[in-house]
């Protein structure tokens, strides 16, 4: 289906990107089954993220299943996504800093982990995606106003 991407997992669904390409990859991932994306929907991080500077293409999943928790899927390498969350439901007061303070243009991401602690979130190290140019960067937030590992409570995730 042209505009959403098909699954074997009929709840997987990338986040719209607004842009005219209609070329289709096809991904086969463990987690998702084999999904098909538009071009569209296809960031390109000139820079990678942290320790993944090689990897450079990443589409973002949703899936039911874990809402409102999404996924940050490697189009290189398909078998590696990042669980990620708005910073928004953490703290409604998030600011990744006056640059990116266009909502329209720019939709910030902080990646999630779980350790022995629990879940946290690395709100000092959030990802942008610019909704105008399909282009994504990880960045790392000066202030020390946030943490990179932010605790996650149930209330908190729903």
């Amino acid at each position: 289906m042209v505009g959403t991407m098909e699954s074997t997992t009929p709840t997987a669904t990338p986040m719209p990107v607004q842009t005219s390409a209609m070329s289709i990859r096809k991904l086969t991932t463990e987690q998702f089954g084999e999904i098909l994306i538009e071009e569209r929907f296809i960031f390109t991080f000139p820079n990678g993220l942290f320790g993944f500077e090689d990897l450079r293409e990443f589409v973002i999943v949703r899936d039911e299943r874990t809402e409102p928790v999404r996924w940050l899927l490697s189009v290189e390498h398909p078998e590696l996504s990042f669980p990620v969350l708005s910073p928004y439901l953490l703290q409604r007061d998030y600011s990744a800093g006056k640059e990116y303070s266009d909502c329209q243009r720019y939709t910030p991401l902080v990646i999630l982990t779980l350790g022995s602690g629990g879940a946290t979130a690395n709100m000092k190290a959030p990802i942008l995606l610019d909704v105008q140019t399909q282009r994504g960067e990880q960045i790392i937030i000066p202030s020390d106003k946030y943490s990179t590992s932010y605790p996650l409570s149930v209330q908190q995730s729903r």
